[in-house]
């Protein structure tokens, strides 16, 4: 299945779509006060999809499983040291709160660690490609 994200940056307007299977809906991301551009960095965004895959996922497999899940909450954290600094120290928590035996809810995470789609992304270094530039010329 195809995912997109988009973001259009000028200095009135900050607009964020993100879109899975041709179905494209905006996000609420605030741009920077007082100049253009997002208020939420790259870093946030990348953070934000570790997490969101893992409880997603944990939601899903658990489905699958038969596992009753009532919550999941995800904590990631990392650093990047420099602009153009690839990420380094990413490490992450989960917390799931069931009423499930603790080793099954504990083989059922270690699971997800295992095919959870964004995180193996990074793991195995997916290449990412510029295809085209545009300059446009204001009207």
């Amino acid at each position: 299945m195809k995912y997109t994200a988009s973001v259009r940056s000028t200095a009135d307007a900050h607009e964020v779509s993100v879109g899975t299977g041709g179905r494209a809906r905006p996000l609420d991301v605030p741009g920077r006060d007082g100049a253009p551009g997002s208020a939420v960095s790259g870093g946030e965004l990348l953070f934000l999809a570790l997490a969101t895959c893992v409880t997603n996922d944990v939601h899903r497999e658990a489905a699958a499983r038969s596992v009753p899940v009532d919550g999941v909450d995800v904590e990631v954290s990392g650093v990047f040291d420099a602009p153009g600094a690839t990420a380094r120290d990413v490490v992450y928590r989960v917390t799931v709160t069931s009423p499930a035996p603790e080793a099954v809810v504990r083989d059922l995470v270690a699971h997800v660690d295992a095919i959870a789609e964004v995180h193996g992304s990074l793991r195995a270094g997916t290449p990412v490609t510029l295809t085209d530039v545009r300059v446009e010329r204001p009207a």
